[in-house]
């Protein structure tokens, strides 16, 4: 295996050809995909590590180059000290952009050398770029314990991990008959107080000719939702928002008479969605569950085999049949002494250490 590492700043300088051999129609690693990401990071530096053996590509990283990340960390102040920080040391991220989904892929055989030289050329890049991080999440409990991280990577598992729904019915209808009995009963009684609310909620495929409307309006209402829990603003929504009809997307609104009172985005490629960039007026009951019921309905109208509904809401999201992902696993290292030490001290505050020797 005569390995070798290509460096590439964009996805239109990668052989269409051999991309798309390599991901094999994954779902977020396309070509389109990647320029969508391309279009709304336009400001953060990609970084395609493609591993070559011979005239084939049977690796890759996609890397970008983070500074305005909206970081899982609860407390205000230190939220605030690593935004600063971030803005001159950027984090250094493995993933597929815009999506809760790794940016590696690997060849089986040779895959621990593989990742080993991607990991080294990583960190050579990181170095040349300034960040303060080498970060690959959304791994899986198993590939953190991959042979081939070098030792100064560092497992971590993340709160608030994600939920699917695996689509398997043929119609909503069907999807709602099996449901428990008392769960069907709460979609009866939310359907109906909506209706004595005067809510409406509408689906509709985003596309150029058709994109999606009052944008100032939906940020107030994510807006809403990210103080409600105390997030960090999403850096990128409006560009999400403006920049959706790249991809396979689906518009949410609930309205109330003229009032937009709730928005939501299902993006995605293939065979899977994702929900994201909830918007509330938490002034309107009943709202929250109509999107969630229309985002539903239209993953299973549009024929896709999985729905990502993204943390939080658990105990709502599992009775309609959602399930936790496993991929809320982080492999970090610091550039550098200083960000080693505190790599470990953010670990310790807001993260769950893995335990247990790698194989």
């Amino acid at each position: 295996m005569g390995y070798a590492v290509q460096v590439v700043s964009s996805i239109d300088e990668v052989d269409p050809a051999a991309w798309g051999e390599l991901v094999d129609g994954q779902p977020w690693t396309s070509r389109r995909w990647h320029r969508f990401g391309e279009a709304v990071l336009d400001d953060e530096l990609a970084a395609y590590l493609l591993l070559w053996d011979g005239g084939k590509l049977v690796g890759r990283a996609t890397f970008w180059l983070r500074r305005k990340e909206p970081l899982p960390i609860t407390s205000r102040a230190a939220r605030a000290l690593t935004e600063r920080l971030l803005w001159r040391r950027p984090l250094f991220l493995c993933q597929s952009p815009l999506a809760s989904a790794s940016g590696l892929t690997l060849p089986n055989e040779g895959r621990s050398k593989a990742l080993a030289i991607l990991i080294q050329a990583a960190q050579e890049q990181a170095r040349h770029k300034g960040a303060s991080f080498v970060a690959a999440p959304y791994l899986g409990r198993d590939e953190t314990a991959w042979a081939g991280w070098p030792e100064s990577f560092a497992a971590v598992r993340v709160p608030d991990p994600g939920m699917q729904l695996r689509i398997r019915w043929s119609d909503f209808d069907e999807y709602v008959a099996g449901l428990p009995k008392s769960v069907r009963k709460d979609y009866r009684r939310h359907r109906n107080r909506a209706a004595d609310e005067g809510i409406c909620t509408t689906c509709r495929q985003i596309t150029t000719d058709r994109p999606i409307a009052l944008v100032d309006e939906a940020l107030a209402l994510i807006r809403n939702v990210e103080r409600a829990h105390n997030s960090a603003p999403n850096p990128r929504a409006r560009a999400v928002l403006e920049n959706a009809a790249r991809v396979e997307s689906t518009w949410l609104e609930a309205r109330q008479g003229e009032r937009l009172v709730g928005c939501g985005l299902l993006l995605g490629e293939g065979s899977a969605r994702a929900l994201g960039l909830l918007g509330l007026d938490y002034g309107v009951r009943y709202v929250y569950f109509q999107l969630l019921y229309a985002a539903i309905r239209s993953a299973i109208e549009e024929g896709v085999e999985v729905l990502r509904g993204g943390g939080g809401a658990y105990d709502i999201k599992g009775r309609l049949g959602f399930e936790l992902e496993g991929n809320n696993h982080v492999m970090v290292a610091g550039n550098g002494p200083l960000f080693q030490t505190m790599g470990r001290w953010l670990a310790r505050a807001e993260a769950q250490p893995l335990v247990g020797e790698r194989d």
